[in-house]
């Protein structure tokens, strides 16, 4: 008798190198071509963020008035770039935020008018009406507040 053998080729299963290089070529291109564009909406984030942290501190400045019954004091320090919520009876800093450049909120740039700064009485009437503008980069906001104490973000 003669025996027949059948031999099968049994193949391994995976990828070959080939196939993980292109692989790894096509996931490269895919992110390059994205990288600029995630790189944009991470600094409209990013100013924006700073943006609704002002007007926050500047509602907040119009509470304060009305809550502790005295009239309060908002300044911006274009030296140490920070803006200041103050007592101005006592004298003493209620609030400040650092509007420079740092890990999380990053701003080439921040102007508030009137320069002076506003006071901010308790019956919730100020100075002036106020502005700040918030750049970086290409991405300027702008945070106003009127007399009242309406404060809008554009």
């Amino acid at each position: 008798m003669i025996q027949l053998s059948t031999q099968r080729r049994t193949r391994r299963g995976g990828f070959t190198a080939i196939e993980l290089l292109i692989v790894v070529v096509v996931i490269g291109v895919v992110v390059a071509s994205v990288m600029p564009r995630i790189s944009r909406i991470v600094a409209d984030q990013r100013i924006r963020s700073l943006q609704s942290a002002v007007a926050s501190d500047l509602e907040v400045a119009f509470a304060l008035a009305q809550r502790r019954h005295q009239p309060v004091r908002v300044t911006y320090s274009t030296s140490s770039k920070v803006l200041t919520i103050t007592d101005r009876v006592s004298n003493t800093v209620l609030r400040t935020r650092y509007l420079g450049q740092n890990a999380n909120l990053s701003t080439t740039g921040v102007t508030f008018a009137p320069s002076a700064g506003i006071t901010i009485f308790p019956m919730g009437l100020a100075t002036a009406a106020c502005t700040v503008t918030v750049t970086n980069g290409s991405f300027t906001r702008r945070v106003a507040v009127t007399r009242a104490g309406l404060v809008t973000k554009s």
